[in-house]
């Protein structure tokens, strides 16, 4: 057993943490309302990465308590989950919060607004990049950075592809790196 981190490590290691979780999270459910909004993607693809993110959050916990500060307002959840045995946890609590706050924000645009918002298809689904879909997509959006939104897109739905990140050491860090698109 590695020594316990200084307090000031641990809380630059929870605001990292939670920041990932927030951006992860937060994509996550923008990309669920997607698939349920403009019929694009696989929803539970996208869901097996709440799921792994639930189960790295109690590995992590069941190793350093000091992780359990990720909750924040989703503690008392926590408290019932493991009441009833479930398996909900961080990934699970803020994503139904984000998808009630994005739902509302994709409500208010309406449907056809939300999916003409982001190349819904093509970041849920690296199939559906072909040469011809790419070029009308930077012809119609030549400023949109389509290899970081992509990278990034592949990168967390990878997260519930491969799964071993779960049960990796969390001394440092919760989430695994994000290496950025592929250089060319």
């Amino acid at each position: 057993q590695p020594p316990a981190p200084e307090p000031e490590q641990r809380d630059s290691r929870l605001f990292v943490a939670g920041g990932g979780a927030e951006l992860i999270v937060g994509a996550l459910a923008q990309a669920i309302i997607a698939t349920r909004l403009c019929g694009v993607g696989d929803a539970d693809a996208l869901r097996r990465v709440v799921a792994a993110i639930d189960r790295r959050y109690r590995f992590c916990v069941a190793r350093d308590p000091v992780w359990s500060g990720l909750l924040g307002d989703f503690a008392e959840q926590e408290r019932q989950s493991l009441a009833e045995g479930a398996t909900r946890s961080l990934g699970t609590f803020a994503l139904r919060a984000f998808e009630r706050t994005r739902g509302a924000e994709a409500e208010a645009q309406g449907q056809a607004a939300y999916c003409a918002a982001l190349p819904w298809k093509m970041l849920v689904d690296p199939a559906a990049r072909t040469p011809e879909a790419l070029a009308a997509l930077k012809q119609t959006n030549p400023t949109l950075d389509l290899a970081q939104g992509f990278a990034w897109f592949d990168w967390i739905v990878g997260l519930g592809r491969d799964t071993a990140w779960t049960e990796a050491p969390c001394d440092k860090e919760f989430w695994p790196k994000f290496a950025g698109p592929a250089k060319r």
